[in-house]
């Protein structure tokens, strides 16, 4: 049996289990993402009652033996993050990617930290187009599945913002001089990276550049999160 003890986590997503207890999907700093079963946690005596809710900052301990652990211990690190409106469903949106695109003990520290950037970001006001952009390519490289975006495939020649370029998630970028497909202008590339700032028609565009490298790790998996956007018509996504 493995023990951990004093561990930063999220948690990612939490649903009743059995009477009174949880089973828990965190997002931890070292043992990246991995589920725990939180016993008696629903209790109304429970110490825990309450405290297991995405967007607070936790410290947590937990036991394991095979796939599922239990959970041991949980504090709160912070302030929970105060999202709501579309803020709160493009934290819920971060938390579906993670989970969806994150295999379980997968830990990348960087990426961990990169979640915790963005939910504080959020918070703060900051744009949220922007700020789910870098967070997507950050969560591709972490896979190792993101194409270098800041040059073309091939030539390595850099991006000019001026020109179109044809998407192939697996390669890359290639100039063109169609506009159907997976076409994207050089703005909505270098706005993906951090290097150009976008009007709403170019951030429009590098939402639907990072939807197709998405969409491909995705392989016609469905992103609740995204239909519920469309649905509720709150934030295009």
């Amino acid at each position: 049996m493995r023990r951990v003890e004093g561990q930063p986590c999220w948690v990612l997503h939490r649903r009743p289990w059995r009477e009174s207890s949880l089973l828990i999907e965190l997002f931890s700093r070292d043992h990246g993402r991995l589920g725990v079963v939180a016993r008696g946690a629903r209790g109304a005596r429970s110490v825990w009652r309450g405290l297991a809710e995405p967007f607070t900052p936790l410290i947590a301990g937990w036991t394991r033996r095979g796939e599922m652990g239990t959970l041991t211990a949980l504090e709160a690190a912070g302030d929970r993050c105060r999202l709501a409106g579309r803020i709160l469903w493009c934290g819920l949106y971060a938390n579906e990617l993670i989970l969806k695109l994150l295999a379980r003990d997968d830990a990348i520290a960087d990426l961990y930290h990169g979640y915790t950037r963005l939910l504080i970001e959020l918070e703060a006001g900051r744009s949220p187009s922007g700020l789910l952009r870098t967070f997507e390519m950050e969560l591709l490289q972490s896979q190792g599945v993101a194409p270098d975006l800041s040059m073309e495939a091939g030539t390595g020649a850099p991006i000019e913002p001026e020109r179109l370029y044809y998407l192939r998630p697996e390669t890359g970028l290639t100039r063109t001089d169609s506009r159907s497909g997976q076409v994207f202008s050089g703005r909505a590339v270098l706005a993906v990276s951090g290097r150009h700032e976008p009007d709403r028609e170019t951030a429009r565009e590098a939402r639907n550049l990072t939807r197709s490298l998405i969409d491909h790790q995705l392989d016609g998996r469905v992103l609740k999160t995204r239909e519920l956007f469309r649905s509720e018509r709150i934030y295009d996504k």
